[in-house]
């Protein structure tokens, strides 16, 4: 396996550990799940509010089953051309955190609302060390090493 489908295949690996988590888990409070969120536990109270809640992680979680699908598939049957391809587009979209999550987690998290405190930060570095790795995969691609 190249380095490229390594790193789409650890990529995978990584979504679908929080995929996992947000269909089956919704209450750990470990990871990247919702109960993160202090509006969570909140939204328990309203159980229109909390469907509503329950219905996006769902979702979420179905949209993040899409691109593991299709990533593995990549990475199973595309040729190199694809695979770098693929990298540069999830380079760009998992970049689009930054744009309007990264600044809605931060405002959460300063108002004590993330459990636990903080976890807009290590999530920021989780995201760029993901980034990091995909455009070395590419470097290595590129230069043959």
């Amino acid at each position: 396996m190249k380095t490229l489908q390594i790193t789409l295949t650890v990529f995978a690996l990584i979504e679908t550990l929080n995929m996992l988590e947000l269909y089956f888990l919704q209450n750990n409070c470990k990871f990247n799940g919702a109960c993160i969120f202090s509006g969570w536990e909140k939204s328990k109270a309203d159980p229109e509010v909390h469907a509503l809640v329950r219905y996006l992680v769902n979702w979420l979680a179905g949209v993040k089953m899409i691109v593991i699908a299709l990533v593995l598939v990549i990475v199973f049957t595309a040729p190199e051309s694809t695979l770098l391809v693929t990298a540069i587009a999830l380079i760009i979209t998992i970049a689009s955190f930054y744009w309007r999550l990264y600044p809605l987690l931060c405002s959460a998290d300063k108002a004590g609302q993330l459990s636990p405190r903080g976890h807009s930060k290590r999530l920021s570095i989780m995201l760029a060390g993901l980034e990091l790795s995909l455009v070395l995969a590419i470097v290595f691609y590129l230069f043959e090493l």
